[in-house]
């Protein structure tokens, strides 16, 4: 089964990167941390690591007279696509750093093991415009990465498996790479029904679609989520959409006061191209074209801070091998 760890970058790549997050205003904003692991469900095979860092700046609304603020800039900008630029809307940029690892099942062998899925480290960061108001929000994306070596996917594997105890990976030197990666991403969500006091027990659904071009993975979904809880959060998505997107953080800290949440989530894939299949030489990968995912989790949260937990499960990612992935995240964000 493949099996997706984190890792970080050197040199060059470690320099454009960190460029995308930190070319952001330094004003106060929203910080958001997101961890997948599956140690979190009893097993270490699979998508087992992954790690989302990313910054949220303030709406442009909230300082309407800066010519210079980039949230600003850049909603007039793509304000000619659907769902931006309405006068009733709040835009804000989201910058993200995210890191993922690929590795065998079998991480105890040194030599390329081609009847399994091939050692893959990848970074990337991405930009993204988010307009969003009571009833939905739009994003529109890009990103940059690099897959290979300077992941530095070897070293964080080692890292995280000394503090967990789990056995040593012995095969990154035949990892796959270097190559660059980049694409673009759009994003659409919507609360579909909100109901409940304000001063007790609340539940909502929404619903989203999102569409990704890259050669790293391009894909469409289709998903939706109910939550159920007290002084629910203003955001659309809950935490079980993982580091794909940073589309929860908007309004993810506007709860009237503190409270908590249960929340499931359902989503369809369609997945046209994957790096891992067209690229993977003499491994055996064959990403499947349809892909399910659902989790469910629980949340805590006050006015300036909301703490997660969820456990999800999808479908399997390669025809070859019909065992489904299962992993755990964990994801906190809070107020600059």
């Amino acid at each position: 089964m493949p099996e997706l760890k984190i890792r970080a970058l050197p040199g060059n790549a470690l320099r454009l990167l960190a460029a995308l997050l930190l070319a952001g205003p330094a004003s106060a904003g929203t910080l958001s941390l997101s961890w997948d692991n599956d140690l979190l469900t009893g097993e270490d095979k699979g998508y087992t690591n992954g790690l989302r860092i990313s910054y949220l700046g303030e709406a442009a609304e909230t300082n309407p007279e800066c010519a210079l603020c980039l949230s600003s800039r850049a909603r007039d900008a793509l304000a000619p696509l659907p769902g931006v630029g309405a006068t009733e809307n709040n835009h804000a940029l989201a910058w993200s750093l995210r890191q993922l690892m690929i590795t065998p099942q079998n991480i105890k062998r040194r030599e390329p093991q081609y009847d399994d899925i091939p050692y893959t480290g990848y970074l990337s960061g991405s930009v993204t415009l988010w307009s969003w108001n009571g009833r939905s929000i739009t994003g529109y994306g890009v990103s940059a990465g690099v897959i290979g070596p300077d992941s530095l996917a070897e070293e964080a594997q080692e890292w995280v498996h000394g503090i967990t105890g789990s056995t040593n990976p012995r095969g990154w030197d035949n990892q796959l790479g270097t190559d660059w990666v980049g694409g673009i991403q759009a994003m659409h969500a919507r609360r579909a029904l909100k109901t409940g006091q304000s001063d007790g027990l609340q539940q909502d659904l929404n619903w989203l679609v999102s569409a990704e071009a890259s050669n790293f993975i391009s894909n469409a979904q289709v998903g939706a989520g109910w939550r159920f809880g007290t002084n629910l959060p203003n955001n659309f998505i809950s935490d079980y959409a993982g580091l794909s997107s940073s589309v929860g953080m908007p309004g993810i800290l506007d709860a009237p006061g503190p409270g908590w949440s249960v929340f499931v989530g359902v989503l369809g894939e369609w997945i046209p191209y994957s790096y891992l299949d067209e690229r993977s030489g003499r491994y055996q990968y064959d990403q499947e074209p349809l892909v399910g995912h659902a989790g469910i989790g629980a949340s805590l949260h006050t006015r300036d801070i909301h703490f997660s937990v969820s456990l999800r499960t999808t479908t399997s990612q390669d025809a070859t091998n019909k065992e489904p992935l299962s992993f755990g995240t964990v994801s906190l964000v809070w107020r600059l």
